[in-house]
């Protein structure tokens, strides 16, 4: 959700909203609402209409096949302005237990979070210097992972005394680590976002969210056209004006969007990417998987020059009932085919599933 903006008495009256034709164009796109049919008299027949839900008893089903394993690639996780100089944060990502810390001279660095000493979390630990201390028995470990002091003995360190460290990347707002199955170092690098350093962009607008789904049944979505007027009210199917690009580690979607504009969707590994509508708005998204089922969301919004005054309606656009919202159950109750049922009409799946699979270890 946006955060609210301070404004002084001394500012000028602010312009009347949704007075950019261009702008207008992606209201109408991003909240497909706002162009739909009058609603009907009739109150069964409004979808905007809250329900009461039908009560469901959950049973658990052995043979129900597992979503794919969490995918190799960069992750973000925390944000730089979440992570103050010496704070020690716990987090569970990659199905896995971090801790991440920033250490006196501004580091950040991530490591797994039990001591191999008696397993204490780290999270509960100390920065000094560059170093973290386990809070159990002072044992301190430097930036690669090593120990490098036990306080209580001067007997020599065991070289078994390390924590698993990881590559460490911040920029554009975010903490970034690198996740490999098999260790290896990162392959590739994630792109900056141009916005930041250009005039006439707002500030970001942070939006936060934790749901049920795989990263690979998400990421699916951006090439799933059919999708999108059947869970997101687009009037018709854009298999004609969508294409995806493949380029290595990196991919794009073009759509053109009913009212004339390109939307881009730059996606840099499985777990950052980037929407562009040209000089109006530019979401930076990170999703990082919390295990194989579960995700976490952290998106900067960033509007250009007056479109800012719509950042509510926009991020609402995007993220409300009729955008990610309309997918949240659908991804929470579908499963994972590896051979699904694939008609010619469904666009680039299958594709991007080959360009995926690169993610995997096996």
């Amino acid at each position: 959700m946006a955060e609210s903006t301070e404004t002084s008495g001394a500012t000028s009256p602010r312009p009347p909203r949704h007075e950019n034709p261009a702008a207008d164009g992606l209201l109408r796109t991003v909240i497909p609402g706002s162009t739909r049919k009058p609603r009907s008299a009739d109150p069964d027949d409004d979808p905007a209409v809250p329900r009461p839900q039908s009560s469901r008893v959950d049973y658990p089903i052995p043979d129900r096949p597992e979503p794919p394993p969490v995918p190799n690639g960069w992750y973000s996780i925390t944000g730089t302005d979440d992570l103050a100089l010496g704070e020690v944060l716990s987090v569970v990502a990659v199905a896995r237990e971090l801790v991440v810390y920033r250490d006196r001279n501004g580091e950040a660095h991530v490591i797994d979070a039990h001591c191999p000493h008696l397993g204490a979390h780290l999270g509960g630990g100390t920065v000094s210097g560059d170093t973290i201390t386990c809070p159990y028995h002072g044992w301190r470990y430097g930036p690669d992972g090593a120990c490098v002091e036990i306080p209580y003995s001067d007997a020599r360190i065991p070289s078994r005394a390390c924590v698993n460290t990881y590559p460490v990347c911040e920029q554009d707002g975010f903490v970034f680590f690198w996740y490999h199955a098999g260790g290896r170092p990162p392959a590739y690098e994630i792109p900056r976002v141009e916005e930041l350093a250009e005039p006439g962009w707002s500030r970001a607008h942070p939006w936060r969210f934790e749901l049920v789904a795989a990263m690979q049944e998400m990421a699916e979505n951006n090439v799933d056209y059919a999708h999108l007027k059947y869970v997101h009210r687009r009037a018709y199917v854009p298999n004609d004006t969508s294409r995806f690009i493949p380029d290595g580690p990196f991919s794009t979607v073009i759509e053109l969007l009913p009212d004339g504009q390109e939307f881009y969707r730059h996606t840099w590994g499985p777990g950052v990417a980037i929407l562009r509508v040209p000089n109006l708005m530019t979401v930076f998204t990170t999703t990082t998987p919390i295990d194989r089922r579960h995700c976490r969301m952290h998106w900067h919004f960033l509007f250009k020059g007056q479109i800012e005054e719509m950042s509510e309606d926009l991020i609402a656009g995007v993220t409300g009932p009729y955008g990610l919202q309309a997918d949240v159950p659908i991804w929470r109750d579908k499963i994972f085919l590896e051979q699904p049922v694939l008609v010619k009409a469904d666009g680039n799946i299958a594709e991007f599933r080959q360009w995926y699979s690169q993610f995997y270890e096996s």
